[in-house]
């Protein structure tokens, strides 16, 4: 049955994907519905400012002004348009235009240098695009500009430094795991241009294999976003999306590109990226790669267990100074063709990730001690991509057809020692070498939006949606089985806007089937199959209550169906030392969640406050069983379920008090409870939540010159409260035992953190501009443990780290 209604949803997709023929087919063709915008850029001192980017995000259209500013943007639909102005240095504007068939409509801006960022415009999460201060649901937008100066080789650290309320699961330098309203791995979707990424996310160190070194913008929603994005996404969805191809309003030849270099202190990691691209009129290519290498990271110098006897200060750790098997090396690189013109734009694109690198466990002796070396696991990561993705227009439709490709490679050779891309290349490539653990899965997805234009006051999106994956285990370690997934859903969002009030509504119904394939640990051949029907829906408001506030409020239903990981595993799990269990009589976890925001967006101040709670029925969780497995001598994890419930508080605010200073502050708070997790079977901690944090900034902008521009200087802090791990539901809550390893903890001290940064850009005698940067974290070098770094069982967190980057685009 289930395979029926696949294949219905198949041809579905199929045939509203024909749709987008006819459009490109009518690309040459007169057109009567079309009209035109265009006009002047100009700065706060009525200056024309050339290469400013105009987008309009709906049709995914654009482009840049000239020398004197001007800009056009024709063959565009008729009806509402939301353009957004966004040039490095200056605030971003966000001007809505009324498009008149046959006529040019005069749309000019005035960016004034970034004080504030106020506004911006988003794509995910909502109906259709809107400005982040109008959208029911509560997303921020992080723009090309800090994605350039921030990037690292982690999304989760880079989320968690720069977008509100977001945290990061951190293993080392190289792993960063977002998290958002204290829910991560498969509650948290990733996506890439609108499709969901899959990365073994059932892993608490797994982290994205995803970098934004081709993003354009990074989009994160949080709250319930099952109506768009189907399973997985009960925390909330990040969107990275990609810069769009080229295009060269004089209808010749252009070439431009950018390349950057960081280096890092602490672990010695050098890292360098390009970018290219060519543009001949409406037609436009880019390529890029990125690589970085990193030895060891250092945590603060401080006594040891084995100096200490366990007698000095809390949970002394085994490592400090170098942590040793924490290198890494990475590289991507990514190429993409594109064309836009009346008919809307066409891209295809392709990347390929690698990560090649080892984790600290706490097996063997204490550092420096040849005799008993410390234990390491070396891991190779990859992902491959390929997606062709459209935003075409056909009459008054917009439809946005994607088809895309994944292969996902995890690779852990336990015990092996030092694994770099040096050592898989010694063993002759890939495939040379002998991962005991060894998965590949392969994706494909198919997904059609099809954006209608107002029918009275309703405006929106239905779509279908068609997953398959084939999950291969190769290697002998089979944590888990071989399967093959199946999903088709379909959905409907719709916006109505009433003067000051906008309303969203949507739903959306899921069909999902998994397929083990019998392995050698199998007991039960009869339970390798699961079948899941399920329904989602949201609904919410916005109210504006005007002078840039508003007040808005979202309710949620979705779902998580059970992964493959969850439902039959049965192995050694090498990175988090335990044997874990399955369970292939799981239910779907259901979310039930409200949130409340108060808005401020205005030229000296931005502000936001939210108040949420989530109700998560038939939570799953990884618990300590307390038994030993026989075999490997580590710990019985064992899947279970209860019902949980996530309260949380975040709150924003930035402040220009002069044109020169600006002031900030921060704070995200939660809890989270699961029935019959407590003592004597009451109310007891979920695990994995972030700690309470209050952070802080203050930035000093000076004035620039007409030599150095955009020069800011800005200190923060951040002061996170101590947290106790949920017990026996903690991973690595052995660390906190009678019966686990002397040293480490697994509960956490509260600690303060100063970082500083300076940045500006130089302009150069040769019209290149250099941008340079310079920034510490942990400035004073403070000892401390974050309660999400996974480390913390016997290592220190990262020690000072002083970061320089030089940047330019020619």
């Amino acid at each position: 049955m289930i395979r029926s209604i696949v294949r219905h949803a198949c041809v579905l997709l199929l045939f509203m994907a024909g749709t987008p023929l006819t459009a490109w087919s009518q690309a040459n063709a007169p057109q009567t519905n079309r009209g035109t915008v265009a006009g002047t850029v100009v700065d706060d001192e009525g200056e024309p400012l050339p290469d400013v980017q105009i987008v309009d995000l709906t049709l995914q259209r654009g482009t840049t002004t000239d020398a004197d500013g001007t800009y056009e943007i024709d063959g565009l639909p008729t009806g509402e348009h939301l353009l957004e102005f966004r040039f490095v240095g200056y605030r971003t504007v966000v001007r809505e235009v009324q498009v008149t068939a046959g006529e040019t409509t005069t749309v000019d801006a005035t960016l004034q240098t970034r004080v504030l960022e106020v506004d911006g415009v988003t794509v995910t999460g909502t109906a259709r695009a809107r400005s982040t201060l109008r959208a029911p649901q509560s997303v921020d937008v992080m723009g090309l500009q800090e994605l350039e100066s921030q990037r690292g080789a982690a999304l989760g650290d880079l989320l968690q430094d720069n977008v509100r309320g977001v945290s990061s699961i951190k293993t080392g330098s190289q792993a960063g795991k977002p998290v958002l309203r204290g829910l991560s791995g498969n509650r948290v979707k990733l996506l890439k241009d609108g499709v969901a990424q899959e990365f073994y996310q059932f892993g608490v160190r797994h982290f994205p294999t995803t970098n934004a070194s081709e993003a354009e913008r990074v989009e994160v929603v949080r709250g319930v976003s099952s109506i768009l994005y189907g399973s997985d996404a009960l925390g909330g969805a990040i969107n990275v999306i990609s810069k769009p191809a080229p295009t060269s309003s004089s209808g010749q030849v252009e070439a431009e590109g950018s390349a950057s270099t960081q280096y890092y202190t602490n672990n010695n990691e050098r890292a360098g990226s390009i970018d290219l691209q060519v543009a001949q009129g409406n037609v436009g290519w880019r390529v890029g790669a990125e690589r970085r290498v990193a030895g060891n990271y250092h945590a603060p110098d401080a006594p040891t267990f084995f100096e200490t006897g366990n007698g000095g200060t809390f949970g002394d750790p085994k490592y400090t100074g170098e942590v040793p098997f924490t290198n890494f090396e990475q590289w991507s690189a990514y190429g993409q063709v594109g064309v836009q013109g009346d008919f809307g734009s066409l891209q295809l694109h392709g990347d390929y990730w690698q990560n090649a690198h080892n984790f600290a466990l706490p097996t063997g002796g204490p550092q420096g001690n040849v005799n008993n070396p410390p234990d390491g696991v070396g891991q190779n990561l990859e992902h491959s991509n390929v997606l062709l993705k459209g935003t075409l227009t056909a009459g008054d439709l917009v439809l946005k057809p994607r088809l895309s490709w994944q292969r996902s490679i995890r690779q852990s050779a336990p015990g092996s020692g030092d694994v770099t891309l040096a050592t898989i290349r010694d063993n002759g490539g890939l495939g040379g070498f002998d991962y005991p653990l060894d998965l590949k899965t392969d994706i494909y997805t198919g997904r059609l939006e099809l954006v209608h234009p107002p029918v009275g006051p309703l405006s929106g999106t239905i779509g279908v949606e068609v997953q398959h994956q084939d999950a291969d285990t190769r290697g002998p370690a089979e944590l888990q089985p071989s399967a093959r997934t199946w999903n088709a859903g379909l959905f409907v969002f719709e916006d109505a806007e009433f003067d000051a009030l906008t309303l969203s509504l949507g739903g959306r119904v899921d069909l999902r089937t998994i397929e083990a394939v019998p392995n050698q640990r199998t007991q039960d051949p009869d339970q390798l199959e699961n079948t899941y029907t399920t329904l989602s829906g949201s609904a919410g408001a916005n109210y504006a209550l005007g002078n840039g506030m508003a007040l808005a409020t979202n309710l949620g239903a979705g779902f998580r169906a059970p992964s493959v990981f969850e439902l039959y595993a049965s192995g050694v799990h090498g990175g988090v030392a335990a044997f874990q269990v399955g369970n292939p009589d799981l239910d779907p976890e259901r979310s039930y969640s409200a949130d409340l925001s108060f808005r401020v967006r205005r030229d000296r101040i931005t502000a936001e406050l939210t108040g949420y709670v989530n109700a998560i029925s038939n939570y799953i969780y990884l618990q300590n069983t307390g038994d030993t497995n026989a075999g490997s001598g580590l710990p019985i994890y064992a899947a279970a379920q209860t019902d949980a419930v996530i309260p949380g508080i975040e709150a924003t605010i930035e402040t220009s008090v002069q044109p020169w200073l600006q002031v900030g502050g921060s704070t995200a708070i939660l809890g989270g409870t699961g029935t019959g997790l407590g003592t004597n079977g009451g109310d007891g901690d979920l695990p994995l939540l972030p700690s309470n944090t209050v952070s802080g900034f203050a930035r000093w902008v000076p004035r620039g010159t007409d030599r150095f521009r955009n020069p800011s200087v800005e200190i923060t802090v951040k002061h996170a409260l101590d947290k106790d791990a949920a017990g026996r539901f903690e991973p690595f809550s052995q660390f906190d035992g009678d019966f686990g390893p002397p040293f480490g903890t697994a509960s956490t001290q509260a600690y303060t953190v100063v970082n500083a940064e300076a940045q500006g850009t130089l302009r150069t005698g040769i019209g290149v501009p250099l941008t340079l940067s310079v920034g510490v974290d942990n400035v004073f070098d403070t000892t401390y443990r974050d309660f999400l770094d996974t480390y913390k069982g016997y290592a220190l967190s990262a020690g000072r780290n002083v970061r320089f980057g030089v940047s330019t685009s020619f």
